[in-house]
């Protein structure tokens, strides 16, 4: 037996088969909901300048000080590789000065993202993520849109029952400031004997992973929240009740990325399939533009998580086995040589008539039993069965089953598309 000398690193995962058909199931449910709001799409280089990041993190987040594949290239330049898709999308954007077309721009984005992190479930080194970003509007109708999008894609995806959307205000940058200083001057020490911290302490760690909360004595950050920011957030909420979209208020809600301002929010699984948490999160940055540049461009985004909808999906639909249905018509012409030419003849025929938009599989591989592997083909849900083996050979026909109605029939190489298209009609 062989042994396999180099595995795949620790974090990042192959994917197969059905795997593969429901996360294309979950991109192309999600396409036909963004193309309906001209969201435009988006690809930017998964390698960046490592100052890129560093810029906009401030030092503040752990995925942009601790989880970066980072490394020098050749021009001993600091490269990384991207941990999140927002930073990337909105640099290409004030590169590439698509702000000068004074419109709405509004992108969307799938790809990978890389952090290095405790690998567990739904929390990968290597994931893949989809992205909507919208530049250029400071009215909160922007931010609902977004929310609407969201509802509308896991609502396609049969899914939204199962979960929660919390929202929360932060308010600004300096809001946030003056709270950290205000907790820091009155319950420093504290805070330091009571989690046993002798370093300086990271107050904005402690609010995003909630630590605060834990001292029922501290005032919440909305008490520093400006005016503002809390009549904006009413409007968003008063708008939500009026399209119907259900949330909850959840005023610890932070968003670790300290890049936010006012209006953040999460979508949950609900606690009983609570495994894997958030599912889709996003909010308010007006103030990630003057990071990279010197132009101040509101924007509003978020990104979904789409190992974790992959594994909440097969974890709600456990009796239900997700098989790929992506072929229609499934050729067995494995016989020889002859019976694989003529496969791959019908094959061009089928394309080139009425039923060019099913999907064909030819299967060239030679089996000592075809009835085992007609057996297998079975559990795949396919339609129409060609089959090209040695009795068709020499009998100078080709057999068609409709497997859904368990008919057959044997015809000329001439009549497969109208025996098929006859199949079909019932």
């Amino acid at each position: 037996m062989n042994k396999l000398k180099i595995k795949s690193l620790k974090g990042m995962h192959d994917y197969f088969y059905n795997d593969i058909y429901i996360l294309n199931y979950i991109e192309k449910c999600f396409k036909k909901i963004i193309l309906l709001y001209s969201f435009k799409e988006i690809r930017f280089p998964i390698l960046e300048n490592n100052l890129l990041f560093k810029n906009c993190s401030n030092n503040y987040f752990d995925i942009f000080c601790k989880e970066m594949y980072s490394f020098i290239d050749k021009n001993n330049i600091i490269l990384s590789l991207r941990p999140e898709g927002t930073i990337g999308c909105l640099r290409a954007y004030i590169q590439n000065k698509l702000y000068l077309n004074n419109f709405l721009n509004k992108f969307w984005y799938i790809g990978p993202m890389f952090r290095y992190e405790n690998p567990q479930k739904g929390r990968f080194r290597q994931f893949y993520q989809i992205g909507l970003e919208s530049y250029g509007s400071l009215n909160f109708i922007v931010d609902i849109e977004l929310l609407l999008i969201i509802k509308k894609f896991f609502k396609k995806l049969n899914i939204y029952n199962f979960l929660i959307l919390e929202i929360n205000t932060i308010g600004s940058i300096n809001d946030r400031k003056k709270y950290i200083n205000f907790i820091k001057k009155k319950y420093g020490k504290y805070i330091k004997k009571k989690l046993n911290i002798k370093n300086n302490i990271n107050y904005f760690k402690l609010m995003d992973e909630n630590i605060l909360n834990i001292f029922n004595d501290f005032p919440k950050l909305n008490k520093f929240v400006n005016k503002n920011s809390l009549i904006n957030f009413e409007n968003i909420c008063d708008k939500l009740n009026f399209l119907n979209i259900k949330y909850k208020i959840n005023y610890n809600l932070i968003r670790g990325i300290n890049y936010y301002n006012d209006f953040v929010f999460e979508w949950k699984i609900k606690s009983k399939y609570n495994k894997i948490n958030t599912v889709c999160a996003g909010g308010r940055y007006n103030y990630l533009s003057k990071y990279i540049s010197n132009l101040s461009i509101p924007a509003v985004g978020c990104s979904i998580g789409l190992e974790r909808l992959y594994i909440f999906m097969k974890e709600i639909n456990k009796e239900k086995k997700y098989i790929n249905k992506n072929i229609d018509i499934y050729i067995l012409a494995s016989y020889n040589n002859k019976s694989r030419l003529l496969g791959l003849l019908i094959v061009e025929e089928i394309l080139n008539s009425n039923l060019n938009k099913n999907n064909i599989f030819n299967d060239h591989k030679y089996y000592n039993n075809l009835n085992s592997i007609i057996k297998k083909i079975l559990k795949y849900n396919i339609r129409i069965l060609i089959i090209i083996d040695k009795k068709e050979i020499f009998g100078n026909f080709i057999t068609i089953k409709d497997l859904f109605f368990n008919k057959q029939k044997k015809v000329n190489k001439l009549h497969v598309v109208n025996t098929i298209n006859n199949f079909l009609k019932f």
